[in-house]
């Protein structure tokens, strides 16, 4: 009783205001902007993650740290046996920082066949003969080490040599041109799906395709959680704002994240959606190419709802949440949006 005297009260007063259009338009700006101003929590939120992830603490030895943190060294050294113009010594520092790591790497007990630790390894063997066949180390800086250290790595591996020539990776203009556009104009956002799952062959495909995807400093900070059980899809799209009507039919949700622990700081902090979308957009083009269709299911939720499915589906609270997508086959008589795109001019702007 006391809750419907409560409404009818609110009810009159709104009401009453509404009859006062000068005061009711006070009333109106005054409540947008104390709803504006209750939203900055959600900036508290990114901040507790922010903090408590994106730190590399000295003599870390957590494995997605410590890779993250190798990645970052010998891409520079990568980076550097690329870079046009004379020929000259660089890249010392991070040498030593990346065999610095790779002792932690062996002094833990990580796999030495991992590719990140082989990686580092061929890294390092071309920057040496850089150095030798250029004569660029001539006071001895970093050479020395860099043979020490590589006579005990008997491991090569030709397949990640580097730096290699970009006209051997490479389709022809034309042929390459086509297919993409015909690869880009074919995807669309599928709302409408087969019941008969996607293979698993086929989504481990488009997930090494999509690992190709640029990355800062080559780092790799994505993961795809795969969900398809059905009792478990319902519960994670009730997280959701934009699947209602469709998502119940999609046979697989993916839930594509970024680990924070792959940055080292704060000047970083945009990073994880970056790295996350441009792998999430490889991912459904690789999907897209093997006949299977997606949905982009955005995931613009208050901090409640992201900590829930983080708890629902037990995800490291440094998994930065970046997108959900649906997946499936279309049926043959799928209907897709047609979906214009703004002209070229208002996006392409010379400057």
């Amino acid at each position: 009783m006391a809750s419907l005297k409560s409404g009818s009260l609110k009810a009159r007063l709104k009401r009453a205001l509404q009859s006062r259009p000068m005061l009711w338009d006070v009333y109106w700006r005054t409540k947008q902007e104390l709803l504006r101003f209750g939203l900055l929590r959600y900036y508290l939120y990114d901040i507790k993650h922010t903090y408590q992830a994106m730190h590399w603490p000295t003599g870390h030895k957590a494995r997605q740290t410590l890779s993250s943190a190798l990645l970052f060294q010998y891409h520079k050294l990568e980076k550097g046996l690329v870079m046009p113009g004379k020929r000259r010594f660089f890249g010392a520092d991070p040498a030593d920082a990346a065999m610095k790591m790779m002792h932690r790497w062996q002094a833990v007990g990580y796999e030495l066949d991992d590719p990140v630790y082989l990686g580092a390894i061929e890294t390092l063997r071309g920057y040496r003969e850089r150095l030798r066949e250029n004569s660029l180390d001539p006071e001895d800086k970093v050479s020395s080490r860099l043979d020490h250290f590589l006579s005990r790595c008997n491991v090569a591996v030709a397949a990640l040599s580097t730096p290699q020539k970009l006209a051997e990776l490479q389709m022809t203009h034309s042929s390459a041109e086509t297919a993409f556009r015909a690869l880009v104009e074919s995807r669309r956002s599928v709302r409408d799906y087969r019941p008969d799952p996607v293979p698993d062959a086929i989504l481990r495909e488009a997930v090494r395709m999509a690992q190709l995807s640029p990355s800062a400093c080559n780092r790799q900070p994505w993961r795809v959680y795969l969900v398809s059980d059905d009792e478990r899809k319902q519960q994670l799209l009730s997280y959701q704002n934009g699947n209602r009507g469709f998502g119940h039919l999609a046979p697989h949700i993916a839930i594509v994240t970024a680990d924070e622990q792959s940055f080292f700081d704060a000047s970083e902090r945009h990073e994880p959606y970056i790295d996350g979308g441009l792998f999430s957009m490889s991912f459904i083009l690789a999907l897209s190419a093997q006949g299977v269709g997606s949905c982009c299911l955005n995931w613009c939720v208050p901090p409640a709802k992201d900590k829930a499915v983080h708890r629902l589906f037990d995800l490291p609270e440094s998994q930065r949440i970046v997108m959900l997508i649906a997946i499936g086959y279309a049926p043959e008589n799928c209907m897709v949006p047609r979906s214009p795109r703004r002209d070229t001019q208002a996006v392409l702007i010379p400057l």
